[in-house]
């Protein structure tokens, strides 16, 4: 109503022959005028920002990890991910189940067969996916056993140990969980891209979005370590875990038993 009002008195502002040339009369300009209000909007729209979370973006210190400012993934591992393609944020824990893989009806070949368990067009071949497989499995296993052991540390206010599994210097090579986090994009890549369908999947950019995360939870934790500040190193930490966890759901799904044993959960 305020927009119409406002549309109506510019309005009485014109000039008579400015109005005539439109050859409109006044009742015929506010009913477009209303069809627009009602049935045009942006392509992206920016959030809206309720009374509830005044205070969260008042004080960023208190800003959820997964609500942060991502700044264009600029420091992420790989930039291309599900937030950065869709402008879309999966959930900060992905349950067993929630997440629906693509379903194309057809491909560049014809119509894809689903007449299976599986989409034809979305099959990633066994000779894919075991030498993935068996390249990549052994870092990810130790990367996620090592973060987990932070977990164990922090509860016990190990400071040592805490840098002992995260600290990075030019001297040392990276820590398995830090190692691990390029070789989980790599073997997410093997993983979840069919030959059989262009374009990267759903789960694919997922799978990199979880990647993201795990890596912006390290360099929380460092950032806490450096403090003594544990109860921000505790939740990176289980913010981090969340993230682990969540990219090794994904690519579990993939994993059967002529590919090898599953990923165990931190």
């Amino acid at each position: 109503m305020i927009v119409l009002w406002i549309f109506f008195a510019l309005l009485s502002f014109l000039p008579v022959s400015v109005s005539l040339a439109f050859n409109l009369d006044r009742r015929q300009l506010l009913i477009n005028a209303a069809i627009c209000s009602t049935t045009i909007s942006p392509i992206f729209l920016p959030p809206t920002v309720s009374n509830a979370e005044t205070d969260i973006l008042a004080a960023p210190d208190t800003i959820p990890y997964e609500r942060r400012d991502r700044k264009k993934n600029k420091f992420a591992v790989v930039r291309e991910d599900y937030w950065y393609m869709m402008g879309k944020t999966p959930p900060r824990r992905l349950l067993e189940g929630q997440l629906s893989g693509d379903n194309p009806q057809w491909n560049a070949w014809g119509a894809c067969d689903t007449s299976g368990s599986e989409n034809s067009c979305t099959y990633v071949p066994l000779k894919q996916r075991i030498p993935a497989y068996g390249k990549y499995s052994f870092f990810i296993t130790l990367g996620a056993k090592e973060y987990g052991m932070i977990g164990g540390a922090l509860d016990r206010q190990d400071w040592d140990q805490v840098q002992e599994l995260l600290l990075l210097d030019s001297t040392t090579t990276p820590p398995a969980c830090v190692d691990a986090l390029l070789k989980m994009v790599l073997f997410a890549t093997s993983m979840l891209t069919t030959p059989n369908y262009s374009g990267p999947s759903r789960e694919m950019l997922v799978a990199r979005f979880y990647v993201n995360e795990a890596a912006f939870a390290v360099q929380e934790i460092r950032a806490a370590m450096k403090e003594r500040d544990l109860s921000r190193a505790k939740a990176a930490w289980e913010f981090g875990r969340d993230s682990w966890n969540s990219y090794l759901i994904v690519v579990n799904r993939q994993i059967n038993t002529k590919v090898g044993d599953k990923f165990d959960l931190i």
